[in-house]
Order: C-alpha cells, then sequence, then structure tokens
C-alpha cells in the first residue's frame, strides 16, 4: 500500500494566510491529525514545529523516493473566491493521484476554474522535482472565503478519507472526531451554575465573559457548537464525585 508523507504549510511562527477568525497553519495541521487518525501507519506526518519552505526542508528529507508527497495550504484572495486545487511542477503531467485529488476536491470545495495548475515559480515543487519526489501541493479552499472555511471545517473527515482514497490508501475504522469530543457545558439543575467540562474535569465560570471565550474557541477549532447538557441534581454529584476520586 502506498506511503502518504504530508506536509502543512507555513508553521514556525508563520501563520498562513488569515481569514475568518481561522489561520491557515493551524488548519492544515488539524487537517493532517485527522488524515493520520484515519489513515494510520500509512500516514506519516512531516514535522508540523517546521516551515518546510521557509527551512529548505524538502531538500533535505531523508525518506524512500516512492512516497508520496502531499503539502497542505488554504489560498487567500476577495471573500468571494472560493475552491480548491491542486498544483503540480510545470514540468510534469498530472499523474492518476492528481486527477483523484482534483476530482475530490471538485465535489467537496468547488469553485476553481482550473482543478490542475502547473506552476514554475514556486520554490517547494521545483525542490521536490530537484530530488526526484511524486509531490503535489493542494490549496485546500480559501481561507477568506466564509463558505470554504466552513465546509473545512464540518466535512474535515470527509476531506481527509477523499486523500486517503486518492491514494489509494485504506481507512481504519475510528469513530469520527465528533463522535469522540466529550467536551461540554454541564448545567445542573439544582441552581449550581454552569461549568466546562473538557472530557476530564469541570472548571467553574466565574462569569458569562468567560464562557463566551471557551465557547467561542471551541467553535473556532471545530467549526460547532459547545452542547450544553443539563443534568439532575443527582446524576450531577455522581459526575463531580466521580472526577474527585479519579484526582481529576
Amino acid at each position: 500500500m502506498p506511503k502518504l508523507f504530508y506536509i502543512a504549510g507555513h508553521g514556525a511562527g508563520d501563520p498562513g494566510a488569515t481569514g475568518n477568525r481561522y489561520q491557515e497553519a493551524e488548519r492544515v495541521r488539524a487537517l493532517g491529525n485527522r488524515l493520520k487518525a484515519i489513515g494510520g501507519d500509512n500516514v506519516i506526518l512531516g514535522d508540523f514545529s517546521r516551515n518546510y519552505y521557509a527551512d529548505n526542508g524538502i531538500s533535505t528529507l531523508n525518506i524512500p523516493k516512492d512516497y508520496l508527497i502531499l503539502e497542505a495550504h488554504m489560498d487567500a484572495g476577495a471573500p468571494s473566491a472560493r475552491g480548491g486545487h491542486v498544483i503540480i511542477n510545470a514540468g510534469f503531467t498530472a499523474d492518476k493521484y492528481d486527477s483523484a485529488l482534483a476530482a475530490m476536491l471538485s465535489r467537496i470545495l468547488p469553485g476553481r476554474s482550473s482543478m490542475i495548475v502547473g506552476r514554475n515559480d514556486l520554490a517547494n515543487p521545483n525542490r521536490a522535482a530537484a530530488c526526484g519526489y511524486n509531490y503535489r501541493l493542494v490549496e485546500f479552499g480559501f481561507i477568506t472565503n466564509a463558505e470554504d472555511v466552513r465546509i473545512f471545517n464540518s466535512r474535515m473527515d470527509d476531506i481527509a478519507c477523499g486523500i486517503l482514497d486518492a491514494f489509494g490508501i485504506g481507512k481504519l475504522e475510528l469513530k469520527s472526531e465528533e463522535e469522540e469530543d466529550m467536551r461540554e457545558i454541564v448545567q445542573a439543575k439544582n441552581g449550581k451554575g454552569q461549568y466546562y467540562f473538557d472530557g476530564y474535569a469541570l472548571h467553574g465560570f466565574s462569569s458569562g465573559a468567560e464562557k463566551k471565550v471557551i465557547m467561542d474557541m471551541y467553535k473556532r477549532h471545530t467549526g460547532r457548537d459547545l452542547k450544553t447538557h443539563v443534568y439532575s441534581d443527582e446524576d450531577f454529584e455522581k459526575l463531580a464525585k466521580v472526577l474527585a476520586r479519579n484526582g481529576k
């Protein structure tokens, strides 16, 4: 089965493009984590602490030449500009992986007039070509377009699965990120107030402003609203006792 080496664009202090309260570097790293979780050992993540453009990382890679490389980015432009596409070195012809990625993007993140573009003015495609790597740079929509960001966040697992399918990599039977997420606002019927449950511990709010910060941060990182669950007095006391007993 093919091996995919995933490079997340920007990083090492460079946030990349920004828009709709998100940063490009953070979003493509979130996608990489889902790709790894679903693809398992056949997905190799590049060092997320690095900026492979700034430090010329592709030129010093020490990976087998039959590994397939995808470098992930999000584009920026006018608020109306949208859609994903695949960028390859201008000296090459798109292969079956590029074509499959382009087809997936046209379904999930449509909007581009050209789904595969050859470029000779970008450093990393040129570096990869010089090293003999099978490489493409993929723009997963525009971070400056609200609809692209909504789709990217809400369909991140679909995008990850589409990438794996494009490269012929099998998927593990894992729960989705949303199914695994235990975080919620806990509210007790007995008037004891509301708490943030992070999956491990209860954290009380000292003000409504603190609650809003937590809820905004959760939505910014997941694209979903943080749910509120109202517990009966009895269940709330049981939850508090269990967490206290386990040192949480």
